[in-house]
């Protein structure tokens, strides 16, 4: 008789709001190509709002999707705001090739983009996932359209 053994993980999640730029589809020379973006994540102040960046690469069917569908509107310079969970978070280092830093180091934090809560385009709410008790046992319901209690930054110029 022979028992499995069991592996338990220790998650450390990001929760935020953030401006999603750069969505892009990367080709890699071995393994699957895959879906990336960039969240200029907010917080702090609201009077004073601060930003961190964070390279995703999008994990998960539905926020692949979800973030396929935005391209366009990224494309057209339109400010595409989530509320988004990160998962797998680490930094990596390069270096500057060209501009005032050029051949400084410098440093990327970078996650796993697994969630996406809602998304508004220039202000507008366009998706809402539904609420774990609406999916319940019946599989996805379809997405949601109500507004949140977010603040809306989209006023704000959105950072590249």
């Amino acid at each position: 008789m022979s028992t499995a053994t069991q592996t338990h993980y220790f998650d450390l999640h990001i929760h935020g709001i953030g401006y999603v730029n750069r969505i892009r589809e990367v080709s890699v020379k071995r393994g699957d190509n895959f879906w990336a973006c960039d969240i200029a994540a907010l917080h702090g102040a609201e009077a004073a709002v601060q930003y961190t960046r964070f390279d995703c690469r999008v994990s998960g069917s539905e926020a692949e999707k979800l973030i396929k569908r935005m391209q366009k509107a990224g494309q057209d310079d339109k400010k595409i705001l989530i509320g988004f969970k990160l998962g797998d978070l680490y930094t990596d280092t390069f270096t500057y090739e060209s501009g005032a830093k050029q051949g400084e180091t410098g440093v990327s934090l970078k996650a796993r983009l697994l969630f996406i809560h809602w998304i508004k385009v220039d202000g507008v709410t366009v998706y809402t996932a539904p609420s774990k008790a609406e999916a319940g046992n019946e599989g996805p319901a379809a997405p949601q359209t109500t507004d949140h209690t977010a603040p809306d930054h989209s006023a704000q110029a959105a950072p590249a």
